[in-house]
């Protein structure tokens, strides 16, 4: 019974509850995955400046200066340039615009990441309530067996019931107290985890219980809404329109460059003092051939929005298999729940008339005991299904996007 002290030692002192809800804003303000992908998306933003500038003038200033032998004698000489750039094949607003796509998807990369969070410590948070239920589901069962093990005794020493009895219930109670254990253990290593996540020393005893879901979902309706609300699917779908924007921007190759220069040169020294020249020239540069350089990138780029596009194919058909899947699973234990009901309504009637003919010495301790091995099973059911049913619908919640509102 010493591992009992485990849970008394881990949850005291310092500590706070949470409910489900603020234990997802805990985790989502710690979360170091978030904060990575935040930091992309600042980068990516960042990146937008470098291929927007190319639609500013760009200008260069130099000086030059050294000694002449034939003069003897210093020549300074400054120059300003100015290019401006008046055509370029569309290349850099595609370019533009692949970067803005680029940032949109990373924008869903976020929301995606947010809600995987979300579902894993929603998840975490109701194996811990299962955890702790089925832990006091033993504690129970273990106070009903010391009970009979005391009556065992008494019938023992008062000659009405063999040796046999006392040590059937004497084993069943040691199996109890390594259930408990086993319990404890697992409980104090889920509790663990979501310390880690959420860096806070969290009381179990605090944490709010979760009411019997009475929600009702219809895969038909989210079958054909779940892709508008979607990060991932949304993701996916920016990334298709950054490639179709970089595919014009290899087409513009095929167009010509034409730039614009504005510049002069100003003597400080030697015989060209005060001399200024000035010059304007516009650029034309067409690509006649390039050894089928661009017709090859070109070609590569479309194989690669085709690989994307049947991706994303794959990834629905997954998707709404998963979907009816988990919705399935949500049905199902809400039916588990309703049959787990009445078994435990049985159980108890069985265990409560099965006692009273044992205290009368008309049934063993073996049936007794098989009495109480059924009460607990009823009980850790009906709390197993209450639990998944919620577990489900986090899922189903998940896979929607996150928006829990679609389900009314």
């Amino acid at each position: 019974m010493r591992a009992l002290g485990l849970v008394g030692v881990l949850f005291v002192g310092g500590l706070f509850g949470l409910n489900i809800d603020e234990s997802v804003e805990l985790v989502l303000q710690k979360s170091h995955k978030v904060k990575e992908q935040k930091m992309i998306l600042s980068k990516l933003q960042s990146e937008l400046g470098i291929y927007k500038g190319a639609y500013y003038p760009k200008i260069d200033f130099s000086y030059q200066g050294g000694f002449k032998s034939s003069s003897l004698g210093f020549s300074n000489n400054t120059s300003l340039d100015m290019g401006i750039n008046l055509f370029n094949g569309l290349k850099d607003s595609s370019l533009v615009a692949s970067q803005e796509k680029s940032i949109q998807a990373q924008a869903e990369e976020i929301k995606r990441a947010q809600e995987e969070i979300k579902y894993m410590t929603k998840r975490l948070y109701t194996h811990i309530l299962l955890a702790k239920g089925g832990l006091e589901i033993l504690k129970e069962s273990a106070k009903l067996l010391e009970i009979q093990l005391n009556q065992a005794q008494q019938f023992y020493k008062q000659g009405i019931w063999a040796k046999n009895n006392v040590l059937s219930v004497e084993v069943s109670l040691a199996s109890a107290r390594l259930d408990i254990n086993s319990a404890i253990t697992k409980l104090n290593y889920l509790v663990s985890a979501f310390q880690e996540m959420t860096e806070s020393v969290i009381d179990v005893d605090e944490l709010q219980d979760l009411p019997l879901s009475e929600e009702e979902v219809d895969y038909d309706r989210l079958s054909l809404i779940i892709f508008e609300y979607k990060p991932e699917y949304k993701a996916m779908r920016r990334r298709v329109e950054a490639l179709q924007s970089e595919l014009m921007a290899l087409k513009g190759n095929y167009y010509p460059k034409v730039d614009l220069g504005i510049g002069g040169n100003y003597g400080l020294g030697g015989k060209k003092r005060s001399e200024l020249q000035a010059f304007v020239s516009l650029n034309v540069t067409l690509n006649l051939f390039n050894g089928l350089k661009d017709s090859s990138r070109v070609e590569a780029k479309q194989y690669e929005i085709l690989a994307l596009e049947s991706k994303i194919s794959a990834y629905k058909k997954e998707v709404l298999i998963e979907l009816k899947r988990a919705i399935g699973e949500f049905n199902l234990a809400k039916d588990q729940y309703i049959l787990s009901q009445k078994a435990i309504e049985n159980a108890q009637e069985n265990y409560r008339i099965v006692s009273n003919r044992y205290k009368q010495k008309l049934e063993t301790s073996n049936t007794l005991l098989d009495a109480e091995l059924m009460l607990k099973n009823a009980r850790a059911n009906l709390l197993k299904a209450k639990y998944s049913i919620w577990e489900n619908l986090f899922y189903v919640e998940f896979l929607i996007g996150g928006k829990q509102s679609l389900f009314f």
